[in-house]
């Protein structure tokens, strides 16, 4: 029924104020409604005429109240009704109420017609805005009582709401982790029959024998935002998942290059960092903001763990792999799921070996050196008292402590309370939104790092990718 319609029956049928009448409105609706923009609309029914000399929520004549001990009789003209008490105060309980129920709602409650109501309504001149107790009630002796059951009363509301806001939240949380565990066991399913499949045989380079050094390398690839779409008129470069692909390995290349000549007693290599673009199937981040995207999930995350497998496999050639996880904003679930495929993958490999702990910040003791790992778009400033805290008893036997973070794409480094936090460069591109924000200019670049276990970090590897 048109809303117009049924504010036409409300109104001229039954005895509805233009007060009272947007409230009905909203009630059955579910939207607000202008009392003046109503009124416009049926000034121009037929009936609007008969009822403008009547005033609001009134009959013509003021109706006559006898009080009769437990009840009152209301009469007007030629009508007279019975209303007891009891009944006369349950209705302004349920009428002059912070949240009241609709009149139709209150007619059926205490079992009175609609005609009834509102004769009672006139009679005692009840409002939305009245106290909702009976004048007999109102005497200075029993105020305070009054206004103590009101308090209650309200208690009781506020708690009724309070659990129903708590079971409908329950329910989301229960439906949020059905659909996540739904999602969890299509990965399975997806990530199985794809890597049974997969036509991959790993290099064919011979590992190098483990030695016993006093060097560790690190590779840190962070941010590479795979699936990330960038068109070049828009953001002045190219990005998508094929030439996210390629920095990615040219790094790795690059690396295995310098590395030859020297040992290493491991390999650290951290994945995450936002080394996916998006962490759910709708093409957002963790907290659901939209990304520019080249590929659904299901292929962004298989071309994922096909570039991590390789590289592991290629740096072990070097030395024996150390493998963990950073979770970022954009892929805080997605490079958990790959870190756990990883752990699966690899768990019969004694060159690499995978953590699948999901904490935030890492930390890796080497010799002298502590290095503390980081998204870094939480922490801010505070970064520099966690490493104290977390890690005291290694901070106790180290000299030389840093954090590597990522988050910002550029390259920093600040030193405050004995340790360092660096920020790393990144070899993705530009998106548009960065671009239009006036994030520009910076070189598509990735840091690998050499320790030595009593001298500290010896040798910084930059490979700048195009």
């Amino acid at each position: 029924m048109d809303w117009k319609e049924t504010a036409v029956r409300l109104k001229f049928d039954e005895g509805l104020s233009w007060s009272e009448l947007p409230i009905e409105l909203e009630k059955i609706y579910g939207r607000k409604f202008n009392r003046e923009s109503v009124r416009a609309s049926l000034r121009r029914h037929p009936r609007y005429g008969e009822n403008k000399g009547i005033k609001e929520g009134k009959e013509e004549r003021i109706p006559a109240i006898q009080d009769k001990g437990d009840y009152y009789i209301v009469t007007s003209g030629k009508r007279s009704i019975e209303i007891a008490k009891s009944k006369l105060k349950e209705i302004k309980l349920l009428y002059c109420d912070d949240d009241p129920l609709t009149i139709n709602e209150i007619c059926r409650k205490v079992n009175i017609p609609r005609r009834d109501f509102f004769l009672i309504k006139t009679a005692f001149g009840i409002t939305h805005d009245d106290v909702p107790y009976i004048d007999e009630e109102l005497t200075d002796d029993n105020i305070e009582s009054l206004v103590d059951e009101t308090i209650e009363r309200r208690k009781e509301k506020y708690f009724l709401k309070l659990q129903e806001k708590e079971i409908e939240a329950l329910k989301a949380e229960v439906n949020k982790y059905r659909r996540q565990d739904y999602f969890i066991d299509k990965i399975h399913s997806l990530v199985t029959e794809h890597f049974n499949n997969w036509n991959y045989d790993g290099p064919t380079i011979p590992l190098r024998p483990k030695v016993k050094s006093n060097l560790m390398l690190e590779v840190p690839i962070v941010d590479l935002h795979l699936a990330k779409l960038a068109w070049e008129p828009e953001t002045g470069e190219n990005y998508d998942s094929k030439i996210a692909e390629k920095r990615f390995m040219e790094v790795i290349y690059d690396v295995v290059e310098r590395s030859k000549g020297m040992e290493f007693e491991q390999i650290l290599f951290p994945i995450g960092n936002d080394f996916f673009n998006y962490d759910t199937i709708d093409g957002e981040t963790t907290r659901g903001t939209a990304q520019s995207n080249d590929s659904r999930w299901q292929k962004m995350y298989l071309k994922g763990n096909e570039l991590l497998i390789k590289a592991i496999d290629i740096l072990k050639v070097i030395a024996p792999v150390k493998v963990f996880q950073i979770p970022g904003n954009h892929d805080f679930q997605t490079s958990f799921y790959a870190i756990v495929n990883l752990a699966s993958y690899f768990r019969k490999d004694e060159n690499v070996t995978v953590d699948t702990n999901p904490k935030t910040r890492k930390y890796i003791e080497f010799g002298k050196n502590l290095i503390g790992y980081t998204h870094g778009d939480k922490e801010k400033k505070r970064i520099f008292g966690n490493m104290q805290v977390e890690a005291a008893e290694a901070w106790g036997r180290t000299l030389y402590r840093e954090w590597h973070t990522g988050h910002l794409h550029s390259e920093q480094v600040k030193e405050e309370h004995g340790v360092k936090v660096r920020r790393l460069s990144s070899v993705t591109a530009t998106d548009s939104w960065h671009s239009e924000s006036g994030y520009v200019g910076a070189i598509a670049t990735s840091q690998s790092f050499v320790w030595d276990k009593q001298r500290g970090l010896r040798e910084i590897w930059y490979t700048t990718v195009r």
